[in-house]
């Protein structure tokens, strides 16, 4: 729990990022557990939620983690929940692991996903004849697209291949425009 974590223990940090990585830090203080939320009635609720603040050194600098379940081994931290903290090894592996099944999932399930876009698609042109011939003239761009750009490639070896005979024969740019 992190209420009971003392200076030197250690601290788990996983980012959750574009690239996840994990930190460890250093412990180097824990504020004595307060209510989460300021007290507003007269006499104390019967469950009010504490929290603590911990103070880790992590790569030589310090860092504080505000408002951390007092009674919890792991928690959310970050404005957008993309970093994790725990006092726990195990937690934290789980923490992982669950992250690990969820990404192995998501690319298992890409055909599913290909098909569904697919049947979409398909579903969208029969209903839609304006769709459908949007599709079609995309589908004309990109075959105009290609074929240009075969032709720029079929020119530029064309024009490498008429160097190339030019230089075997002897002539080279200057010499054939003079001698017309």
């Amino acid at each position: 729990m992190f209420q009971n974590l003392r200076a030197n223990n250690q601290l788990f940090i996983l980012h959750k990022e574009a690239k996840h990585y994990v930190e460890i830090g250093s412990v180097v203080s824990v504020s004595a557990p307060k209510p989460k939320y300021p007290m507003t009635q007269p006499f104390p609720s019967p469950q009010i939620e504490m929290v603590v603040d911990v103070v880790a050194s992590i790569n030589g600098q310090n860092t504080t983690f505000q408002n951390l379940p007092a009674g919890g081994d792991i928690a959310d931290f970050g404005q957008n929940g993309n970093i994790v903290v725990s006092c726990s090894r195990d937690a934290m592996n789980n923490e992982i692991s669950m992250i690990k099944q969820k990404s192995s999932e998501i690319v298992n399930s890409r055909d599913y996903h290909l098909n569904v876009i697919t049947a979409c698609d398909e579903m969208l042109t029969m209903l839609n004849p304006e769709f459908a011939e949007k599709q079609r003239q995309e589908q004309e761009i990109s075959s105009l697209k290609s074929q240009m750009a075969d032709m720029s490639k079929n020119m530029s070896d064309l024009m490498a291949l008429n160097r190339q005979l030019m230089e075997q024969l002897g002539l080279n740019a200057e010499t054939s425009k003079t001698k017309k």
